[in-house]
């Protein structure tokens, strides 16, 4: 294969990775983040420790759904930050890759 083609294939992988990539991120933030606001366990064992506050198994029991739900949560912000910020990343490499290409081209004239 020539450099201009395995060139021109990496940009063509690139830009599908970024978009997979992309994609995959910010699904998971909006499946993430509807189990968060479904997350009828929490929820429950808050209003149960608002009513029994000195309790120890109330109290138990919301630690448990507190940890539960902020894993939601951070899963949620991390695979948005993570699918935005990767996408972006590997497009950029392609237009870098692009660019680069068309100057040597250029120069090469």
């Amino acid at each position: 294969m020539s450099r201009p083609r395995i060139a021109a294939l990496v940009r063509g992988l690139l830009r599908v990775l970024a978009a997979v990539l992309l994609i995959g991120g910010l699904i998971a933030s909006l499946m993430a983040t509807q189990a968060l606001l479904g997350d009828d366990d929490y929820y429950r064992a808050a209003s149960a420790l608002e009513r029994h506050a000195d309790h120890i198994l109330f109290q138990a029991e919301y630690q448990a759904a507190l940890a539960r739900h902020t894993a939601y949560l951070v899963a949620a912000v991390v695979c948005g930050v993570a699918g935005t910020v990767g996408g972006a990343m590997l497009f950029a490499l392609a237009a870098i890759l692009a660019r680069v290409h068309r100057l040597e081209t250029g120069a090469a004239r």
